[in-house]
C-alpha cells in the first residue's frame, strides 16, 4: 500500500519544506540553546588538530612508502602523532614506568590507605623490608 493511498486518494502531496512550515506555523521558529563561545572555540581548535595531525599522517604516509589503511582517520591521526614525535614537534611518551621494588611500593600505599592506628607497624614492616635489601645487596 503506497502512503498515498493511506492518507486517501484525494489528499494533497506537501512537496517543499515552505508548503509544510505553512502548514504548521508553531514549528516555524524554534528557539535555539545559547551557545558558549568558549566551547565553540575548543571545538574549532580540536577540529584544527584533527586535520593537522591527517595532513601530517598524509605525509608520514608519503614518506614511509605506507598505503591507506581502512580506519583511515583514525589511522591518520596516530600517524600524524608518530610524525610529529619522528621530527621533534612532540615529545614521545614513555612506554612503561620504571621498575623498583614491588613490595616496597606495595607496603608505601598501604600505608598511606590504612587506618592512622596501624601505620606504624605497616611503617616497621618498610623498613625490615629495607634493612633486608640493604643486607642481601
Amino acid at each position: 500500500m503506497s502512503h498515498d493511498m493511506a492518507q486517501g486518494p484525494d489528499a494533497p502531496v506537501v512537496e517543499t519544506v515552505d508548503e509544510i512550515v505553512r502548514q504548521t506555523p508553531e514549528m516555524a521558529v524554534l528557539p535555539l540553546p545559547p551557545v558558549d563561545a568558549a566551547r565553540s572555540a575548543a571545538g574549532r581548535l580540536g577540529a584544527e588538530r584533527v586535520y593537522q595531525l591527517a595532513r601530517l599522517g598524509r605525509e608520514y604516509e608519503r614518506v614511509h612508502g605506507l598505503t591507506p589503511g581502512r580506519q583511515r582517520r583514525r589511522q591518520l591521526i596516530q600517524l600524524g602523532k608518530r610524525y610529529e614525535v619522528e621530527h621533534g614537534l612532540r615529545a614521545a611518551r614513555p612506554r612503561r614506568r620504571p621498575k623498583g621494588d614491588a613490595w616496597e611500593d606495595f607496603l608505601t600505599a598501604l600505608t598511606r590507605v590504612v587506618k592512622p592506628a596501624h601505620r606504624p607497624a605497616v611503617a616497621k614492616l618498610v623498613a625490615a623490608l629495607r634493612d633486608g635489601s640493604q643486607t642481601a645487596a
